[in-house]
């Protein structure tokens, strides 16, 4: 073979870069400003977020109060359909969230309350409500784990007093209201 160089002739490297980069400066690391400045925009956000979630659950619960409130009523209005009468228990008194409550509650699922006896069965064993889940260990509680106040038109005149604390008249058959844990009151009727 022939070779093309002189012995004064020296072969000459381009320095080129290479096309595969070294490891070490090609990673772009983040630095610790970068770091904190990320998690103080989460944090903005998910603090942005919060009044409306908590609005959200709270819109969420009043709803449902709302629907377990019709739920009872259709189920009041059914029981006097079927047997003429309202569902009034023994000692009833507007608004009593005791044991009165208890045995309506008991009336309209025919499942015994806690704490209640069997005597306020309906004679025909109709379930004119759904019974929740827990209904057997904490009554037919609302959303704010309180109870119902229902008020029953019970001399049949189509008008009774209202919950406090504005106790208006009210025209109808039956209403009820409830607390929502947070100082404001929720209305069937409202």
């Amino acid at each position: 073979m022939y070779n093309n160089f002189t012995d004064n002739q020296q072969l000459t490297v381009h320095n080129s870069p290479s096309p595969i980069p070294h490891p070490r400066t090609s990673k772009k690391k983040f630095t610790l400003i970068e770091l904190l400045v990320v998690i103080a925009i989460i944090g903005i956000l998910v603090a942005m977020l919060m009044p409306v979630l908590t609005s959200v659950r709270k819109r969420a619960r009043i709803t449902k109060a709302k629907a377990e409130m019709n739920a009872i009523i259709t189920a009041i209005k059914s029981y006097e359909s079927t047997y003429g009468i309202l569902p009034v228990p023994a000692s009833w008194t507007n608004g009593d969230i005791g044991t009165p409550y208890d045995h309506l509650m008991t009336l309209l699922t025919d499942v015994p309350a806690p704490n209640s006896s069997t005597a306020y069965e309906n004679s025909r064993h109709i379930r004119f409500l759904d019974v929740p889940d827990n209904y057997t260990t904490d009554s037919y509680l609302n959303p704010w784990q309180g109870k119902y106040e229902v008020y029953m038109d019970t001399d049949y005149d189509d008008e009774l007093t209202g919950p406090p604390p504005d106790n208006d008249t009210l025209y109808g058959t039956v209403f009820i209201a409830t607390d929502d844990g947070g100082g404001d009151r929720v209305y069937s009727w409202k």
